[in-house]
């Protein structure tokens, strides 16, 4: 990956973007699009769309969620100890030991989540994945006074405090890369479209609270009413120990993103993204998700009447810990699959059924 590029990925890594307080991370990913857009909205709640060529018929949308799955202030103790609350998916199981930064009022404030050494411990302790209410963090403060003053009350967020590293070849490690990837992806199409090929609208959407529930999916959907939209997320990486390829497919970090089959996954958009990345050489992979589902492309396929959906997956390892895993790889290649597919399509067409 070209320097200027990954560093855009790396400060949409770094950049903390609880969900429901994404504005810091949003100004980052407009900075980045609003060079080439020819117009750069944002709604109520923060869901930011940049397009190229408005005036066309045809409009598709590529779209990732900027949210992380993040941590809450619940209440400060008369001594000082802070207990969270979870702001999407935690798991309580990677909490402890962890170093966290409080998004105070007037800055971070540094904090450890607190565990009993292991000398202390009882026997059932020691087996125990203590729920969120039983986790406090340690700022060294000695009393809720000084905690205040530090701006650390109710309602302040707080993330893990885990940036962006890169590993052996090109795995990165990083916090939420789930799914600050997908609004990397999306911003980098635009980017690279080559607009002289271009006979159709293409916005470029980072959305908001998709891990409360796919809340800013659902307004932009509305909003937009994009003929086609093609929404990335991670996915599931099985190529680790311990997960059943029979139970859970065969996905594998740097063999490209996975077209997604069932669901929300319009056959007939399927097929051309299939087309296109056979004639431009890019690897997929298959994966099939006829179960419930849990990203922005269920808000976008039942949007209004029904919007021709695919959701794409990259591969993740390690999803919703402190240290997710991709491949940049499979970044690009999903970013040429977009570009292809949206180079490919004339005004006026139409994505009915097969």
């Amino acid at each position: 990956m070209e320097e200027e590029p990954l560093e855009f990925l790396r400060t949409l890594v770094e950049t903390p973007s609880p969900s429901g307080f994404e504005d810091e991370n949003l100004e980052n990913w407009r900075g980045r699009v609003e060079t080439v857009a020819d117009e750069v909205e944002t709604d109520a709640y923060g869901n930011t769309t940049a397009t190229v060529n408005p005036e066309a018929e045809t409009s598709v949308v590529v779209t990732g969620h900027l949210d992380e799955i993040a941590l809450m202030v619940n209440h400060v103790t008369e001594d000082g100890y802070v207990y969270l609350k979870k702001v999407g998916g935690i798991d309580p199981g990677v909490a402890q030991g962890q170093r966290v930064r409080i998004h105070g009022d007037d800055g971070d404030v540094s904090g450890v989540v607190a565990r009993k050494p292991v000398h202390l411990q009882e026997d059932e302790e020691k087996e125990k994945i203590p729920k969120m209410h039983e986790i406090y963090v340690d700022i060294g403060a000695e009393d809720d006074d000084e905690a205040r003053e530090a701006g650390v009350h109710v309602g302040t967020t707080a993330t893990y405090d885990a940036g962006f590293e890169r590993l052996l070849g090109d795995v990165v490690a990083g916090r939420g890369l789930d799914n600050r990837i997908g609004a990397w992806i999306a911003a980098e199409t635009l980017r690279s479209v080559g607009t002289d090929e271009l006979d159709v609208t293409l916005h470029a959407t980072a959305t908001v609270q998709e891990e409360l529930g796919l809340r800013g999916a659902r307004m932009a959907g509305y909003s937009l009413k994009p003929d086609v939209a093609l929404v990335v997320d991670v996915t599931f990486a099985t190529d680790v120990p311990d997960v059943t390829e029979t139970q859970h497919g065969n996905v594998e970090l740097g063999e490209g993103p996975t077209l997604k089959h069932g669901k929300e996954n319009h056959p007939v958009v399927l097929r051309r993204l299939r087309e296109v990345a056979d004639e431009r050489g890019i690897d997929t992979q298959d994966e099939a998700i006829m179960s419930r589902g849990a990203t922005d492309a269920d808000a976008f396929y039942t949007a209004r009447g029904g919007i021709p959906t695919v959701s794409v997956g990259v591969p993740n390892r390690n999803m919703h810990t402190t240290s997710e895993l991709v491949d940049m790889n499979d970044l690009e290649a999903a970013r040429d699959l977009f570009v292809g597919f949206v180079e490919s399509l004339d005004d006026g067409e139409e994505f009915g059924r097969p």
